[in-house]
């Protein structure tokens, strides 16, 4: 790569960063439906023909800082050895939201995106499911299938419980706490 090259990667870096930046201090006071490029440009210091450069609106920029993160999250959670426990994928889980407290608060706010946040729990799906069929011979999948959605919804709670509270729990603390409900739960069908 030229030094060209790496000034205008660093720009366009820079560009990204500060249009996230921008997007994130607006749906702190609203709904991103609400949120003009405009907006986000004059926050930002960007003009907006550098904003189209990235970006198609502002639900672009967030679906794609919500891409990322998601990454982050499923690439820690992946590092884990293959048959690890449900407890183990929500310790990551739940460590992976704390190390981006501040991203996560926006995106799982009033004005964010909460389905964000299922898609996250939806990580520990395959591996939920796996645990659950492995101990009974006949297992019902639907009445599992209700149980991980129920499970799931009810770990949403709990973690913008969480969130709201400035994690005053820590994540193994959470993490263990959604295990006991789970294991509750599950003590039902298998």
């Amino acid at each position: 790569m030229t030094e060209k090259e790496r000034k205008i990667d660093r720009r366009v870096q820079y560009t990204k960063m500060v249009l996230k930046q921008s997007l994130l201090e607006l749906m702190e006071k609203k709904p991103i439906g609400k949120i003009t490029v405009t907006e986000i440009c004059r926050l930002a210091d960007i003009n907006r023909n550098t904003f189209y450069a990235h970006y198609s609106d502002p639900f672009d920029l967030l679906s794609q800082i919500q891409d990322g993160l998601f990454l982050k999250i499923k690439n820690s959670v992946g590092k884990l050895h293959k048959k690890q426990t449900v407890l183990g994928l929500l310790e990551e889980i739940c460590e992976a939201i704390a190390d981006n407290r501040e991203l996560c608060k926006i995106i799982i706010s009033e004005h964010g995106d909460k389905a964000f946040l299922q898609r996250v729990l939806y990580i520990a799906y395959d591996e939920s499911m796996s645990d659950w069929t492995e101990s009974k011979t006949d297992p019902d999948y639907e009445k599992l299938e209700l149980l991980y959605a129920f499970i799931a919804n009810g770990s949403i709670a709990v973690i913008e419980t969480w969130l709201g509270n400035d994690m005053a729990q820590s994540p193994a603390e959470i993490a263990r706490f959604l295990e006991e409900v789970t294991n509750s739960g599950i003590g039902a069908f298998v």
